[in-house]
């Protein structure tokens, strides 16, 4: 280390001794470089590498640690001159890969493998780390726990009555589903696995909060702070205003002047906590006083500005400020309080099913012998504290307990390190400024703990500050400095931002000291003011808030990029950092477009949804089960096999329709099928070769694995070099080769068959989740686009923040409970107020959705720490660039109007723009107008960005000029074949439209070439806190037995075999129970709702003409496609027909629900086509009758069936 100058608290960091440590190092500090040179003189003192515990928060961290220690240790071997110390680097270096160091996962599981015995598992217990996998175990054990509530009175002797249990469900769930409740079981066990001691935290702190919080007075008072100053600055507003004369109206004066006249009586009442007499009192003060605007622009700005501070500070009942706010609490308060003690009953019996779900789950997962990491961690802690021998050999044995990244940390790990520990020798390196893993239950307040009580003279231990920063120029530092300066305190942050913690400038060598306007960070803002309304139809409002991004911020972005590119910067140095991957195919799109090279480093999004794997899954459905029709002939129209329309329907004619597809495909290489004619040689051909490989494949199902048999598929049927040949054919394969992988680490982890494989993709695809990346080889010397987690610890010269104007996350503030570690469980309530009308004047339905007195705590909690984490996110994001910054947003001039009342109080932005915050632009366009940045802001219109946009051309470099040549010649003589190819692809038959014409139809598809627009039936209601009474049932909390779908399709057959001649209850429940379908479907067949029927004028013409009626009539006919100008055959079957002396009755039964009478003239559009062909088809086959009737029998109707005529 001769040849490295050390600052002052860099060596302290690494020679300090003998206490507990906590290095707070700052982005670009050397945290990495410090631990390192510890470890090499712990190892110079004579500690061997094997007595450090070092953890890292990676396996690639600790990969990277161990290269450069290696490193270091060669180094440090070398530049020394005795021999005993140059034994302990050799020795240090044959011990380094069997070290530990390693994640915290790595460590438990090495430990409860040595010392398996004292807790009685199976040492060749394997990981979930699958989530997908874990959660189909988990899925299993829950549906079994719901059946047996459900079908006992009692599980256990503590355990929760089925009354109790149906209560809990129906709490949470919404009508007839339980995936609400599920969701919660979900989440509690998610926080319970971050705790220490899972079980004792239900015990002990789960309820915590329905001790503390009983009544409205008991929540904290920050909320009655704030409205006491809301109050008063209303009413300096107030005077100020009538001073000006910014209210000049007569009424807007009496309002004024009402409220100053009362403003001690308001004040007392908060102040007294007599929160009924302010609610009281407070509505009858009319605060909605208009002050208009003015010519004058002096007068018009203060107008504008008191309309603007009203509205924060009082707000009104729809869009509330700080004091309708609170008065909304206090007139929900009181009835709240009233249902609190139904609330407990519910977390009560939620408390008691957790208790079973964790044991059942732990007792599946033992089974199994395969456990999550969380249950190893408690394992390991299981071990430690139950045997005292073990932990004081280990605390004996490690010199020194090191942490990386500490500040994400969570209570598991800080238990496994206390334990460990001797109690003076953890050396803990981190910094709480990027904490930003919250999601995953890490805990920066064991940090800030720390932080705080080791910076006390009186404390042992010691706080070491690494504030030089030698990654960034100083005018990146400075405006991250002046940002947090202004943003962050201890309560929106958990911590002030102040001298100790600001960035100084390490780097003078490569930077200069003074700051040049040239390198301030930039603030590139897109004006969606100038596009146009027909532009911006369709799309979604990027001006503010939203997920997302413009096309206008993307091309900002590029242009800026191809500037860069053309001055000499390596595409390499350049990023682009997104909240989330969901942008990712737009992006990549536009800078491919200017020619940019680009890597998205978490890919694209949905690639598991991409056609070339939802085609291979249809393949391995109809593999597993021919009889699943829709994925056969999904694999049949696929580009492995490409049966057109033409030849589906000529299969599909080789029997009737309750025949399945794969029968019908067996039937059409026979002699005996029914319409053999339409099998002509060439599809005969064509069936018999698809038939082989698919019964091959069938039969490799139990021989081979089914890694195995999709590479055979793959190669079969050429489809792995088809998807290459195609745009992003790269991508393409490696998404073939991702399902393989997964296929191959399913039958790894001990699972067998092709269903389960197919459930849990299923599965992963319903969770909305990717699959996990393939390795393919992609340009290193390429732009990066990577989320801002994924970019902490990477540092890039040039940093473009996009989507600025992007939303917060707060998806958890709304979830039906929430969890803090301080209070335990907040639930939402769903109280009945049918028998209370006096409640109902609050809440205007029956049953109202509110949040408990918890909830409204850990609500408030978890807010302030989401805010704080989003600000550590920004942090992070900033402090990536070492050479500048460009933010990139959306905005229009009233989005940036809108922030011109922002001002500091103190240091600090005022809390109304921090804690309404939504956004990361929020807070800095808010910090721009009060305090002047070291940011030079451009607007950009669309106008500014030119499609034609000069792109950037990569240099050329020919290193072998022979080679090079032998390429082109290639490459020349490839495109020729290219050339030739396209023209073939490309080729257009003179009558196209008759190419794409089936010869064969039916009346559907006819319908839907003509009638292409789907009309959705049934209302769409909306969204609240509050939710309209319903009936609650429980049958579908155990596995869903039927569709409305087969229980149409019930109904259509049960019509068909119903006797019409005498139509009652008793004969139609002779028919139903001779019906050959499941006993579910014919429960939900409503007998009393089809005799209706024979109320009507039609019933009673089928009861008189039952002889002359025709029932599943099929027909066939010649029609003329308008648009090929060429003939096909129609082919179907109508439901039936009543043939009359003067005319033919048409009739077909519709399954379709409503609930609407509005809804029956869409019904009626919808099937007009069909109903005239099938009137049409009768015509042609009677000639002699004039006239033919068209009736729809609609049985989908709430009540009764209706009969409607068609034109």
């Amino acid at each position: 280390m001769s040849d490295v100058k050390l600052t002052p608290e860099q060596e302290e960091a690494i020679f300090s001794t003998g206490k507990n440590i906590l290095v707070s190092a700052s982005a670009g500090s050397g945290k990495t470089f410090v631990m390192a040179n510890r470890i090499v003189e712990k190892v110079r003192s004579g500690v061997e590498i094997n007595q450090l515990f070092i953890s890292t928060f990676t396996k690639k961290a600790a990969a990277e640690l161990k290269i450069r220690l290696e490193r270091d240790l060669k180094k440090a071997r070398l530049a020394s001159d005795e021999n005993e110390e140059r034994h302990r680097f050799t020795l240090a270096l044959q011990g380094l890969q069997s070290a530990d160091i390693g994640t915290m996962d790595s460590f438990t599981q090495k430990l409860v493998r040595q010392y398996f015995n004292r807790i009685n598992v199976d040492p060749n217990f394997r990981i979930l780390a699958d989530k997908t996998e874990s959660d189909l175990i988990k899925q299993d054990v829950f549906d079994q726990l719901v059946e047996n509530h459900l079908s006992e009175e009692l599980v256990s002797t503590d355990d929760i009555t089925k009354d109790d249990f149906k209560k809990l469900v129906k709490n949470f769930s919404k009508d007839r589903n339980i995936n609400g409740f599920q969701s919660v079981v979900y989440s509690v066990y998610n926080f319970m696995s971050s705790t220490e001691n899972p079980m004792e935290w239900l015990e002990k702190d789960f309820l915590k909060a329905y001790d503390t919080y009983q009544k409205f007075t008991d929540l904290p008072q920050k909320n009655l702070e704030l409205t006491v100053e809301a109050v008063k600055d209303f009413v300096e507003l107030l005077e100020i205003s009538l001073t000006n004369k910014v209210i000049s109206g007569k009424i807007g004066i009496a309002k004024a002047n009402a409220f100053l006249d009362h403003k001690d009586v308001l004040l007392s009442t908060l102040t007294e906590k007599n929160f009924s007499a302010f609610a009281d009192l407070f509505i009858q003060l009319d605060t909605v006083i208009a002050v208009g605007s003015s010519k004058d622009e002096t007068l018009g700005a203060m107008k504008k500005d008191f309309s603007a501070q009203r509205q924060v500070l009082i707000g009104s009942k729809s869009t509330p400020g700080i004091v309708f706010d609170f008065y909304n609490q206090v007139k929900h308060g009181a009835i709240i309080e009233k249902y609190q003690p139904q609330a407990y009953q519910i977390v009560v019996s939620l408390q008691k099913f957790m208790r079973s779900f964790y044991q059942a789950y732990l007792e599946q997962k033992i089974n199994e012998n395969a456990f999550e990491y969380a249950d190893i961690s408690h394992f390991a802690i299981e071990i430690l504290e139950e045997n005292p021998d073990i932990r004081e050999e280990l605390q004996q044995h490690y010199d020194e307990i090191m942490i990386d990244e500490y500040q994400d940390t969570n209570h598991t790990q800080e238990r496994m390190l206390v334990l460990l520990s001797n109690g003076h020798n953890l050396f803990m390196v981190g910094d709480i400024k990027q904490s930003i893993y919250g999601f995953r239950l890490a805990d920066p307040g064991l940090f800030l703990e720390k932080y705080k009580s080791y910076d006390q003279p009186e404390n042992p231990n010691q706080l070491i500050r690494l504030k030089e920063n030698f990654r960034s120029r100083g005018e990146v530092l400075n405006f991250t400095n002046q940002v947090f300066k202004h943003l962050m305190d201890e309560e929106i942050g958990e911590m002030t931002y102040g001298q100790e913690e600001k960035l100084v400038q390490g780097n003078l060598t490569d930077y200069p000291s003074e700051l040049t306007e040239e390198f301030y960070p930039e603030l590139l803002l897109y004006s969606v003011d100038t596009e146009k309304d027909s532009d911006k139809k369709g799309q979604p409002d990027t001006s503010e808030n939203v997920e997302v991004i413009s096309d206008g911020e993307i091309r900002i972005a590029a242009q800026r990029i191809v500037s860069l590119l053309n001055s000499g910067v390596n595409p390499k140095d350049i990023a682009l950092l997104v909240r989330s991957k969901s942008n990712n195919n737009k992006i990549e799109e536009i800078l491919t477009s200017y020619d940019i090279p680009v890597v998205l480093d978490e890919g694209r999004v949905d690639f598991l949804k991409s056609i070339e794997v939802l085609v291979m899954l249809d393949v391995l459905r109809a593999i597993d089960n021919p009889l699943y029709d829709i994925s056969l002939v999904a694999m049949l129209r696929s580009p492995l096999f490409e049966f057109n329309e033409d030849e589906l329907t000529r299969i599909s004619l080789q029997g009737g329709k309750d025949t399945r597809f794969w029968e019908k495909v067996l039937s059409s290489l026979t002699e005996e099928a029914i319409n053999k004619e339409l099998i002509t040689v060439p599809l005969k051909a064509k069936i018999q070769d698809f038939v082989n490989k698919f019964t091959e494949w069938r039969k490799l199902v139990n021989q081979i694995s089914i890694h195995e048999l999709l590479w055979k598929i793959y190669i079969d049927t050429y489809y792995y070099d088809y998807v290459g040949a195609l745009s992003n054919g790269d991508l393409r394969q490696a998404n073939l080769q991702a399902l393989s992988v997964r296929a191959e680490s399913y039958e790894s982890s001990g699972y067998k068959g092709l269903f389960k494989f197919i459930r849990l993709i299923d599965r992963f695809m319903e969770q909305n989740n990717d699959l996990a990346a393939v390795n393919i080889k992609l340009p290193e010397n390429a732009v990066r686009v990577m989320t801002f987690h994924k970019s902490k610890g990477l540092e890039f010269d040039h940093v473009f923040l996009m989507n600025l104007q992007s939303s917060f996350n707060q998806s958890d503030l709304s979830e039906k409970v929430i969890i803090t570690r301080k209070n335990g469980l907040g639930i939402k309530y769903v109280a009945d107020l049918k028998n209370e009308p006096d409640v109902q004047t609050e809440f205007p339905y029956a049953l109202a959705k509110m949040d408990t007195l918890p909830y409204i705590v850990n609500k408030e909690t978890k807010k302030r720490a989401g805010l704080s984490e989003e600000m550590r996110v920004l942090y992070v994001a900033l402090t990536r660039a070492k050479q500048k910054l460009y933010l990139v947003g959306a905005t229009t001039k009233k989005g940036i109007d809108s922030y011109a009342d922002a001002v500091l109080e103190q240091t600090t932005l005022i809390n109304k723009y921090r804690d309404s915050a939504n956004g990361f632009q929020h807070w800095i366009l808010a910090l721009q107008a009060a305090t002047k940045l070291s940011v030079k802001m451009n607007i950009y219109t669309k106008d500014d960005l030119v499609e034609h946009q000069t792109k950037y051309v990569q240099p050329i470099f020919f290193e072998n000029l022979l080679e090079q040549s032998t390429q082109l010649d290639g490459i020349m003589q490839q495109s020729d074949d290219i050339k030739r190819a396209n023209e073939i692809m490309t080729f257009q038959y003179p009558e196209q439209a008759a190419t794409q014409l089936a010869s064969i139809q039916t009346p559907s598809q006819v319908k839907k070439r003509s009638y292409e627009k789907q009309l959705e039936l049934g209302e769409v209601q909306p969204v609240t806190e509050f939710v309209r009474a319903k009936t609650f049932g429980f049958t579908s909390l155990q596995k869903s037995k039927v569709s409305a779908t087969e229980v149409g399709s019930a109904t259509h057959s049960f019509m068909q075999e119903a006797d019409f001649s005498n139509p009652t209850l008793e004969n139609f429940q002779k028919t139903l129970n001779q019906l050959s379908v499941s006993d579910e479907l014919k429960k939900k067949i409503n007998l009393s709702k089809l005799l209706t029927l024979f109320d009507t004028d039609l019933g009673k013409i089928l009861i008189d003409n039952v002889d002359n009626t025709v029932k599943e009539a099929p027909f066939s006919m010649l029609k003329t496609d308008q648009f090929a100008k060429d003939q096909y055959i129609v082919r179907g079957i109508c439901d039936g027909y009543i043939r009359l002396d003067d005319r033919i009755i048409l009739f077909d039964y519709k399954t379709d629900y409503f609930n609407k009478i509005s809804a029956i003239a869409e019904i009626k559009a919808r099937y007009q086509v069909q109903m005239d062909l099938y009137a049409e088809a009768l015509q042609n086959a009677n000639p002699t009758v004039n006239q033919v009737d068209k009736y729809l029998i609609l049985l989908g109707g709430p009540d009764k069936v209706l009969i409607e005529k068609l034109d």
